[in-house]
């Protein structure tokens, strides 16, 4: 199977943002590190501070499940449950 991307779009409530920033940078640091990860990216919007987009290309979908249970993940999904407006995740495949 090809490598499998997804798109984690967020929006963080205004009065949660700097607290979540260091969840945020050990997320990042934690996934660059795994076996199965080729990149792992948070961005920002632009034009709103509290939207971020978190752009990742994994090697498969056992690279992903073997992610969402790591420390650093499951950190970031406790502490973020209620500090967040909204969040979508998408999973995407390269066509070209």
């Amino acid at each position: 199977m090809s490598e499998i991307r997804i798109v984690a779009e967020m929006e963080v409530l205004p009065q949660h943002r700097e607290a979540l920033m260091p969840v945020l940078q050990a997320l990042v640091d934690g996934s660059r590190g795994e076996a199965g990860n080729i990149s792992y990216e948070l961005t920002e919007d632009l034009s709103n501070v509290y939207h971020f987009f978190v752009i990742e290309t994994w090697a498969s979908q056992q690279a992903i499940d073997e992610h969402n249970v790591t420390p650093h993940f499951r950190a970031f999904v406790d502490f973020a449950e209620d500090k967040l407006k909204g969040m979508a995740v998408t999973l995407l495949k390269k066509v070209f």
